[in-house]
């Protein structure tokens, strides 16, 4: 069973209210979304998931200031790191968005998740959340080291060796990874299935 959702008109929709690079991003995690969820047998409404990789940065060019004002206002449940980082509020608020204008529940639990990872966030949070990292235009990876990546035999293990590349970013950074993430990454290690 299909979800109609006009991609065309979210596309219409965040190439007015997004920068370029942003609206090139997101087009790009689409399109990964797509190719992830094929080349891995995910059985997903692809136009739901065409539009989840559309929407999930909708308010990311939001400054922290209108983030934190939105959760506030509508009182949403947040990690602890999202409210230390307003940027990170970006996913949070967008799927509070999406809820009010009717999207999927698996959409907007897709977004929800798709910065910090969560043993929560399905199936379709998994692919959106690996597609963000690896979609072409991302200059933290070499082409090399994505084909590299996409050898994964599986979608959890794909989301291991994503998870320990951004455990040794932050590790560099002084930082430690969030504990909604640090969840995620030893539920997958241990076997763990979204």
């Amino acid at each position: 069973m299909s979800t109609c959702i006009d991609c065309t008109a979210l596309e219409a929709e965040l190439r007015s209210t997004l920068s370029e690079k942003r609206f090139v991003h997101s087009l790009a995690v689409s399109q990964t979304c797509k190719d992830l969820s094929c080349q891995y047998g995910e059985e997903l409404d692809q136009n739901v998931l065409s539009a989840c990789g559309l929407m999930h940065d909708m308010v990311r060019e939001w400054d922290g200031r209108k983030l934190l004002s939105y959760a506030h206002d509508h009182s949403l449940v947040l990690e602890d790191e999202e409210w230390e980082y307003p940027v990170l509020l970006h996913a949070p608020v967008a799927a509070d968005l999406l809820a009010k204008r009717g999207f999927p529940a698996q959409l907007c639990l897709a977004v929800r998740h798709h910065s910090l990872g969560s043993v929560a966030m399905g199936r379709m949070g998994l692919v959106l959340y690996l597609a963000d990292y690896l979609e072409p235009n991302r200059s933290h990876l070499d082409k090399q080291i994505r084909q590299q990546l996409l050898q994964a035999p599986t979608l959890e293990r794909l989301c291991l060796l994503v998870m320990e590349m951004e455990g040794q970013y932050l590790q560099k950074k002084g930082k430690a990874r969030a504990k909604v993430s640090q969840t995620l990454y030893e539920y997958v290690q241990g076997g763990g299935r979204l």
